[in-house]
C-alpha cells in the first residue's frame, strides 16, 4: 500500500467504518464460538468492531502490508488498555497464498482490500486466486463479507459462478457491500445466520 492510501485508511475511513459495521451487524448474525479471518485488515479498526460487537471466540486479521499491521497493533493496544482479548490476533498474511488451512473459518471479512491483489488497482487478474483462497479457508455455509469500490461485477460473478447465494447487498454508485454464504452440498444454512 503506498503511502498515501496508508494515510488514508489509518486517518480518515473510521465514519466510514462506523457505516459499514452497522450494516454488517444487521444482516450477519456470528454462530457462538464462531472462528472469522480479516484480509487486509488496515489499522485494525473494524477488527475492533467486529471483535467488540460480534464477539466470535476468534478473529485473526491479517494484512500484507507490515506498516499496516504495526499501525493495527498500537490501535488495538489503545483500544484495549487493560489487555487485548485473547481471541484477537494480528497475523501477516498474502491473501493469494493464505497460511491457513482448508475449511477454517466461519466468515471472512475483507474490507476495501480486494482491489489490492493485482500489480496495481485496476487490475483485476488475480481476483480470482484470492476468491479462491478465501473459498478454500472458509466452511460450507460460512460468509464472505466484503465492500470493494473497484471489480465489483466481477466479484459478484465469480461468488455467483462457484456457489456462493448472496444474501444482502447494498450497491452504491462507487462502493459496494455484499454478504454472501457459501453453500454446501446439502444446502443448510445456519440456523440464525442471517438476521
Amino acid at each position: 500500500m503506498n503511502p498515501i492510501s496508508r494515510w488514508f485508511v489509518n486517518h480518515v475511513k473510521g465514519r466510514a467504518n462506523a457505516r459499514l459495521y452497522a450494516w454488517l451487524h444487521e444482516h450477519l448474525v456470528l454462530p457462538p464460538a464462531s472462528v472469522c479471518l480479516e484480509v487486509g485488515c488496515g489499522n485494525g479498526n473494524m477488527a475492533i468492531r467486529i471483535m467488540d460487537g460480534m464477539s466470535p471466540a476468534r478473529l485473526v486479521a491479517t494484512d500484507l502490508d507490515l506498516h499496516q499491521l504495526e499501525a493495527a497493533g498500537r490501535l488495538i493496544q489503545r483500544h484495549y488498555s487493560t489487555g487485548v482479548p485473547s481471541g484477537l490476533e494480528l497475523r501477516p498474511a498474502d491473501m493469494l497464498r493464505l497460511p491457513f488451512p482448508d475449511r477454517g473459518f466461519d466468515a471472512v471479512f475483507a474490507f476495501a482490500s480486494l482491489h489490492h491483489v493485482g500489480a496495481h488497482h485496476r487490475d483485476p487478474s488475480r481476483l480470482p486466486q484470492a476468491l479462491a483462497e478465501i473459498d478454500r479457508v472458509l466452511r460450507p455455509d460460512g460468509y464472505l463479507a466484503y465492500e470493494e469500490f473497484l471489480h465489483k461485477e466481477r466479484l459478484r460473478e465469480w461468488l455467483l459462478g462457484h456457489g456462493y447465494l448472496l444474501t444482502a447487498q447494498d450497491r452504491r454508485w462507487r462502493r459496494e457491500r455484499v454478504l454472501a454464504r457459501k453453500v454446501s452440498s446439502s444446502g443448510a444454512a445456519w440456523p440464525d445466520g442471517v438476521a
